[in-house]
């Protein structure tokens, strides 16, 4: 039987405990209580992790109806997205709450514009405005979704208006929003940035932030917990040993990967199934910078 040296074991057992972390908070985060003043919780890690898979599998135990919407879109599909959602829950009867899960928020907060949607969304009015012409975009839609565009329509202006007031979002991320010492520090630099950095913190101010920041060997750990006690690989491999060769030889060559996630792992197990004794090569081939 192969063995992981005490380091490693110490580094899946921190792995395991962040990952651990995570089911909670994402439990909690689709449950906020009725009087939350800050219903809406915004996740934080590094890349590679699967947290939305977690997030997604946390939800699901709950037995919460949630759904899930790509952040790294334009925020006019975002807003269409928001639109045909609430208009199914209408016509559902549906008046409880709505959990969404917005994976990777780079798009739409990308600039002042759309981090001041959000912002609305979020808090303060409570909905999301789309206050230009949609004539361009229009042939693009399903029908489904200029149905709902024009139930949340008003005849007397451009756009749309889709009210967020009963909407619980879970953000997961791969960039970390801003604290209030970094914008400070940016603007006594005066870093053109601050402007942005300081909108993004607005953001940060309305959520719950749940960072999840971690160095390079719990991220291993992590992975490894994944592999060892999930069937993340299970479909490419199946015993611990062969698992456990996989993960030391990630963890001995983690900085000369050129990409550390789940789903390099899968590969890397595909390889093991399809070339039992040349695996390795394969690895340092497609792996390795």
């Amino acid at each position: 039987m192969i063995t992981f040296d005490m380091d490693q074991t110490q580094a899946i057992e921190r792995g395991a405990k962040q990952r651990a972390r995570l089911v909670q908070v994402a439990a909690k985060a689709a449950n906020p209580s009725a009087k939350a003043k800050f219903p809406h919780t915004y996740i934080f890690s590094p890349a590679g992790l699967g947290k939305t898979h977690t997030v997604n599998e946390s939800i699901k135990q709950t037995g919460i109806p949630f759904f899930e919407i790509s952040g790294n879109i334009s925020m006019f599909a975002f807003g269409v997205a928001l639109a045909d959602i609430c208009y199914k829950a209408k016509i559902n009867e549906y008046t409880d709450k709505i959990v969404i899960n917005v994976d990777d928020c780079d798009e739409i907060l990308k600039n002042e514009t759309n981090c001041n949607i959000m912002k609305n969304v979020l808090a303060g009015s409570k909905t999301y405005k789309y206050e230009k012409s949609m004539q361009s975009q229009w042939k693009n839609l399903s029908e489904d979704q200029q149905i709902a565009i024009e139930h949340f329509q008003d005849p007397s202006r451009m756009g749309f208006v889709v009210p967020t007031d009963n909407l619980v979002f879970i953000f997961t991320s791969n960039f970390r929003l801003p604290n209030d010492d970094e914008v400070k520090e940016a603007r006594d630099k005066g870093q053109s940035k601050a402007v942005l950095l300081g909108h993004k913190n607005a953001i940060r101010s309305r959520c719950r932030t749940q960072d999840f920041d971690m160095d390079k060997d719990t991220q291993w750990g992590w992975i490894a917990d994944v592999v060892l006690n999930t069937d993340a690989v299970d479909e490419f491999i199946e015993t611990d040993d062969e698992k456990r060769i996989l993960l030391d030889w990630m963890k001995h060559r983690w900085d000369q990967m050129t990409e550390r996630s789940i789903r390099t792992v899968e590969k890397m197990a595909q390889s093991m199934e399809e070339d039992p004794t040349g695996y390795k090569d394969t690895w340092a081939i497609d792996f390795i910078k």
